[in-house]
């Protein structure tokens, strides 16, 4: 699965596999090959939101001194 199929699939897929890769990491659990790149889809989308959210901080930053 690439990322984009990752993002089409959902807002619930999504916290189903957070909590998975939440459950998995608290109790030391070894992922399977799949599960470490959902984990890593995860990471990608938390990575962008963040940039997103920086993004508009800043656009309206530069609304505010025009």
């Amino acid at each position: 699965m690439d990322y984009s199929e990752f993002i089409h699939k959902g807002t619930e897929f999504y916290m189903e596999m957070v909590r998975l890769v939440d459950a998995k990491l608290k109790y030391r659990m070894q992922f399977t090959d799949e599960e470490k790149e959902i984990k890593d889809h995860i990471m990608e989308f938390q990575h962008q939101a963040k940039l997103n959210e920086l993004r508009d901080k800043f656009e309206k930053c530069w609304e505010v001194d025009e």
